[in-house]
């Protein structure tokens, strides 16, 4: 979890800085297109980091073996080439995830913080509620193909009817409809909408300290 949201943070941050044209203009700047493109690729690009270890971790869960172990074997059996098993489900998942926590939740922290002024309402209201409506939205667009990504790694080459992304989507729909890509939605939808809070939190009290720390020299 740790280095994948290392990587979108990064990756964000870097994607901001492109478009703004350098690292002295404010990403207050940013349109709210360029805000949700810049979260969409730091998304994209972290799936190249999450697929890989999720699928050892699936694999190392259900056989027991130590982390080294797992990856020899799942490598001696299949090739390097299975490491990017699942790895198009987890691009529209990290996308779609991304999107919510990193570009939903400050586009509507900040229009709601103008919409809200002198209202007479606690300052946490705007995030409250930026961070609920992008935290639901993450989990419900991406766990679909969360489900997908799963499925093909948890049964690798043992179904064929898990072998690639169209034919395992078929599968889960034909089991039980639509409603069959959101099971287990509930504690997911839970943790992300935890998680939005906390990473935008510590990523705006890191911003504030080190905007500090630049300034407080030339004050």
């Amino acid at each position: 979890m740790a280095p994948i949201t290392a990587s979108q943070f990064g990756t964000n941050k870097l994607m901001q800085t492109a478009v703004l044209g350098g690292s002295h203009r404010s990403a207050d700047e940013l349109t709210t297109f360029q805000r949700i493109g810049c979260a969409a690729t730091a998304g994209a690009a972290s799936a190249f980091i999450a697929s890989p270890s999720e699928l050892i971790i699936i694999q190392q869960q259900k056989s027991g073996r130590s982390l080294m172990a797992e990856i020899s074997s799942v490598v001696s059996q299949h090739g390097v080439s299975v490491m990017a098993r699942g790895i198009t489900p987890a691009i529209g998942r990290e996308t779609l995830y991304a999107m919510g926590y990193l570009g939903l939740f400050p586009v509507l922290e900040g229009v709601l913080d103008e919409r809200l002024k002198g209202k007479g309402l606690p300052e946490s209201t705007s995030m409250i509620a930026a961070g609920l409506t992008g935290g639901v939205f993450a989990a419900m667009a991406s766990h679909p193909f969360d489900t997908c990504k799963t499925r093909m790694q948890a049964f690798m080459y043992s179904k064929p009817e898990y072998r690639t992304f169209s034919s395992t989507a078929a599968t889960i729909y034909k089991e039980g409809g639509v409603f069959s890509f959101w099971k287990g939605i509930t504690p997911r939808m839970s943790r992300i909408v935890a998680a939005t809070f906390i990473l935008n939190a510590t990523r705006n009290k890191a911003v504030a300290w080190i905007d500090g720390e630049r300034l407080g020299p030339e004050l």
